[in-house]
């Protein structure tokens, strides 16, 4: 266990006298009666009734880029990148004499910026009478899950690990609020807002915002097309039509031949690029890429004739794209690319958009930079909360704390016996090279079967179940 993880549980597993008496120390009161989910005792999850030891998970997990990007601690709130955007045409005449002035021309910079974005979560309030509590001894708390919560965004509390969840409540408590906190990260990560922003919460501008045209100065407002992405509309054409004006194949070879050129021509060679989409358009798309990459596709387009082009074996198609699948990767212009799949990036349906009849989706595939030339040029960033330990030290243990490297700050209220726990993290994603970064937008696609999604607010999600049980009901003489 490494130190981040140790100091992560320092305040809690200490003793329960210490927590104790910080609960009677501290003044601020827990917004509400106690509240939290109870494991075990009476009217509780897991000890109401006698279940088996095993208990399984059918939690759906974001997952996506986030877990490939670094992570780097920063103090600096208002950071700027420069980058030379280009040089002027010549300025003046030719020279009329040997020793005359001659034209001259002007280096051109801009300066690129980011912002944080702040979330906050709060666990329940807790009742120290009730977590320790058994309903009586047939209440066992040695349950095991089966199954992972936490762990595929990159946007997880790294040091909370989910075992004990269904025995402790403390931790119980701690792992929702991770889950919440993972949840809304790995959408900020794409669908991020500058405008999403109450005071308390605020979201860092996403990559749909980075990935775009019109770049410019951050100090004098200048445009700096030399930094604009190559952003392309595909208007909502279905991603499996072999369209001659849309063919999604011609789009991506032209998009990657023209991020390629860029970065050549910049001197920013080699350049680690992944492409970027949701889980159902890479299924998809996986599905018909072999025939199309390897000729117009594998269809003959005679009436009544269900047969592969001559020079293509179906069966090889297939294996190739079974093998795209297993390995995550995309063969374009001749060269193989890493294929990242994430539930983060929006999606459109008949509900949202008026563009998309029933049963399709759209949505966009994204062609990033993670290195170019040397420079890692696309990480996110995190307030480095370890460097308040030398005011936060004065305030005595066990908290407030950090965790993960100083990326989340947990802070505890607590009133008499009850208290409740809150973590905030203040983040943001970094692109320093918009110029090798690509997207095209409002891609049609049809999934047979939609897959199920991470987020309580997409119509893909379902849970169900109960957070709370009723007493039983016992009969006595008083």
């Amino acid at each position: 266990m490494d130190t981040d993880t140790l100091k992560l549980f320092e305040g809690l597993q200490k003793s329960q006298s210490m927590i104790l008496d910080r609960l009677e120390r501290t003044e601020k009161t827990p917004s509400s009666s106690p509240n939290a989910v109870e494991l075990h005792g009476v009217g509780s999850l897991f000890g109401s009734h006698s279940v088996e030891r095993e208990v399984v998970s059918a939690h759906v997990r974001p997952f996506g880029l986030g877990s490939f990007l670094s992570k780097i601690p920063t103090t600096y709130e208002q950071p700027f990148f420069s980058a030379i955007s280009g040089f002027t045409d010549d300025v003046g005449s030719e020279a009329s004499e040997n020793c005359a002035d001659n034209p001259r021309a002007y280096m051109k910079a801009c300066d690129l910026t980011a912002q944080f974005g702040r979330v906050a979560r709060d666990t329940g309030t807790i009742e120290v009478d009730k977590v320790m509590l058994k309903k009586n001894r047939g209440d066992f708390t040695d349950l095991q899950l089966y199954g992972q919560i936490l762990g595929m965004s990159g946007f997880t509390v790294e040091g909370m690990t989910q075992d004990q969840i269904l025995n402790l409540v403390t931790k119980a408590e701690m792992v929702t609020a991770t889950v919440s906190l993972e949840r809304k990260l790995s959408k900020h990560l794409w669908q991020g807002s500058i405008f999403a922003n109450t005071g308390g919460y605020k979201e860092f501008p996403g990559l749909m915002y980075q990935v775009a045209t019109g770049q410019m100065d951050a100090h004098s407002g200048t445009l700096c097309p030399a930094l604009d992405s190559d952003v392309k509309n595909f208007s909502y054409q279905n991603v499996e039509s072999r369209n001659t004006l849309r063919d999604i194949i011609t789009w991506l070879g032209a998009m990657m031949a023209y991020l390629d050129f860029n970065a050549e021509t910049m001197g920013m060679t080699p350049v680690d690029f992944v492409i970027c989409m949701r889980p159902e358009l890479w299924f998809i798309l996986s599905a018909m890429w072999p025939c199309g990459y390897n000729s117009t596709g594998c269809s003959t387009g005679v009436t009544g004739i269900d047969s592969v082009v001559p020079g293509l074996d179906a069966a090889d198609m297939t294996a190739l794209r079974d093998e795209m699948r297993r390995g995550k990767f995309i063969d374009i212009n001749g060269r193989r690319y890493p294929v990242i799949t994430d539930t983060g990036i929006y999606e459109g349906n008949n509900t949202n958009n008026a563009n998309v009849a029933a049963g399709f989706y759209s949505s966009s595939i994204f062609i990033l930079p993670l290195r170019a030339g040397g420079l890692t040029t696309l990480y996110m960033e995190h307030v480095d909360y370890r460097q308040a330990s030398a005011d936060t030290a004065l305030l005595g243990a066990p908290v407030p704390f950090w965790s993960d490297g100083g990326m989340y700050f947990w802070a505890l209220e607590a009133v008499k016996w009850c208290y409740k726990l809150s973590v905030k993290t203040e983040q943001r994603v970094i692109l320093r090279t918009p110029q090798l970064a690509g997207r095209i937008d409002n891609i049609l696609y049809r999934p047979t079967q939609h897959f199920r999604s991470p987020y309580p607010d997409d119509p893909y999600f379902v849970d169900g179940g109960v957070s709370m049980r009723p007493d039983e009901t016992t009969y006595h003489v008083w």
